[in-house]
């Protein structure tokens, strides 16, 4: 059997409509940029030859002309994740309906690609950029900001910087959360998270666990805490060996905080591996409320940060500065919720 290469597709341009056509260059200009009016006889001649010829206009030469080629570009360390699928969601919805498209550059928590993701981007006429990336590149998101291209941060606390952030605020979340597990009577209280160095999500997170134990008279032990570098790309199943590894050490919190539900699925699994029923020996608390923890087993207690929400404030804050608009509120708090299900129960006396 032979194959026969196919030719390579010619490119089109307006020239090749207004001939197909019989009408003036300007005049299919106007029909495609819907910049002057044209009768509806003469629209439909060019918009058959567009048809005819499968035009596709050059978004690059257009945002030559026009300085906009409607495209956005968002940053995310990792596309697998149900979290950052679940806020994406909200961005693309937002996008579209407003006309523009969406163009994900993901990195896999690596710095370099980062910057090499965003330089190509850079010189692609992205009308803008959202920062959902995994570390606090802040030279970086600057570098964009200084250009004058329009740059939201999501997920991001930039401190007094004047780039427009919308966030969490981390600290008062898990402080909520020590609180909610001192009120079940726990004094022991464990805390799992992966190296937060260059991150400030995950640093906040784990700062409002230390500051939740200090507001509740509750002494800090190092041996209640697991921080692995492994957990960061592999969620659940490298905390699953990180926690087997953990219990084998013998001393045991009553319950468990943990920096994302993702990490909380690992751990559950774990505890039972190694014979713990939940939560009648150890309770167990995720951060997110990810879809799935709706399904696991018991059902996950978690806070709760309503992603898409995230995803759709985000973007609609980037397109009003890509649009002009005013701006009232550069920094924007999302606010969070415990979400109760059935893996926290009250601690056992002694």
């Amino acid at each position: 059997m032979t194959y026969s290469r196919k030719k390579k597709a010619v490119n089109v341009s307006i020239k090749d409509i207004a001939q197909e056509a019989d009408v003036a260059i300007s005049t299919v200009s106007n029909v495609i940029n819907k910049t002057r009016f044209v009768t509806s006889d003469t629209k439909e001649k060019v918009i058959n030859a567009i048809k005819k010829l499968d035009y596709r206009p050059n978004i690059i030469a257009r945002g030559l002309r026009t300085r906009s080629t409607r495209t956005v570009a968002v940053i995310v360390p990792d596309i697998s994740s149900s979290f950052f699928s679940q806020v994406i969601n909200g961005m693309e919805e937002i996008a579209r309906n407003r006309k523009y498209t969406l163009i994900l550059g993901c990195t896999s928590f690596d710095l370099g690609e980062e910057e090499r993701i965003t330089n190509i981007l850079l010189d692609s006429f992205i009308d803008g950029f959202i920062y959902f990336s995994g570390f606090d590149n802040y030279k970086l998101i600057k570098k964009i900001y200084d250009k004058n291209i329009p740059v939201v941060a999501l997920d991001k606390d930039l401190g007094e910087s004047d780039i427009p952030t919308v966030v969490t605020d981390n600290i008062a979340a898990s402080e909520c959360c020590v609180d909610y597990l001192y009120k079940f009577g726990h004094r022991k209280i464990g805390y799992i998270t992966f190296t937060y160095d260059k991150q400030t999500t995950v640093k906040k997170r784990y700062e409002g666990y230390l500051s939740g134990l200090k507001k509740n008279n509750l002494k800090f032990d190092p041996d209640l805490v697991l921080i692995s570098p492994e957990m960061r790309l592999h969620e659940t199943t490298s905390t699953y060996d990180a926690v087997r590894n953990f219990l084998k050490k013998g001393k045991i919190p009553t319950a468990f905080l943990t920096v994302a539900d993702v990490f909380a699925f690992g751990l559950l699994r774990a505890l039972k591996d190694e014979g713990f029923k939940i939560p009648r020996d150890v309770s167990v608390m995720g951060f997110d409320n990810i879809i799935f923890s709706q399904f696991t087993d018991p059902l996950l207690t978690t806070m709760k940060q309503p992603k898409k929400l995230m995803g759709t404030i985000a973007m609609n804050l980037l397109l009003d500065i890509i649009e002009g608009k005013e701006i009232k509120e550069k920094k924007i708090i999302i606010p969070t919720t415990i979400i109760e299900r059935e893996s926290v129960a009250f601690a056992k006396e002694g």
